[in-house]
């Protein structure tokens, strides 16, 4: 198939693409009847990636979700920065205003490429944790209870 083949699957990249996350000791794992050697020897033969305990796993989760709240914080007050108006209307200021918003500008979208990476790497700690596939189930579960109900058919409920 050619390089540029429209019937060729196209991976959508991310940062973490082609970096597996192997938890030791993850529920997954023990549900699948994988052992900590076996998973330890999987993800060394799969080359590139990171091999964690799930205790490693767990810290660096919340180390995560912790860093994307705080970047969630700073977004409106960075968007809010990206409005600057001169405060006359001399070429002077309104130079530095442009170079102000655009430099503020940059930063926002730094915390964004910032909010975007903290997101992949927590759903793919989650799903090494198997959490992901947990609370996947449960919400499936929640949501077939809920239309099974009587309850909520509208919006007057």
């Amino acid at each position: 198939m050619a390089e540029n083949d429209p019937r060729k699957a196209i991976e959508t990249t991310g940062w973490l693409t082609g970096l597996p996350i192997t938890v030791v000791g993850a529920a997954m794992n023990v549900a699948k009847g994988v052992s900590d050697a076996a998973a330890v020897a999987s993800a060394t033969n799969a080359g590139a990636g990171f091999t964690l305990s799930s205790d490693e796993a767990r810290s660096l989760l919340e180390r995560a979700k912790r860093l994307r709240n705080n970047t969630r914080v700073m977004l409106p007050d960075a968007e809010a920065l990206t409005r600057l108006t001169p405060p006359a209307a001399d070429p002077g200021s309104i130079g530095f205003n442009q170079q102000a918003v655009k430099t503020f500008g940059n930063g926002k979208d730094s915390l964004d490429a910032m909010y975007q990476y903290m997101t992949e790497l927590i759903g793919r700690l989650e799903k090494a944790l198997g959490i992901v596939g947990e609370s996947d189930s449960q919400a499936a579960a929640d949501v077939k209870t809920a239309g099974n109900s009587d309850q909520g058919k509208g919006l007057l409920g």
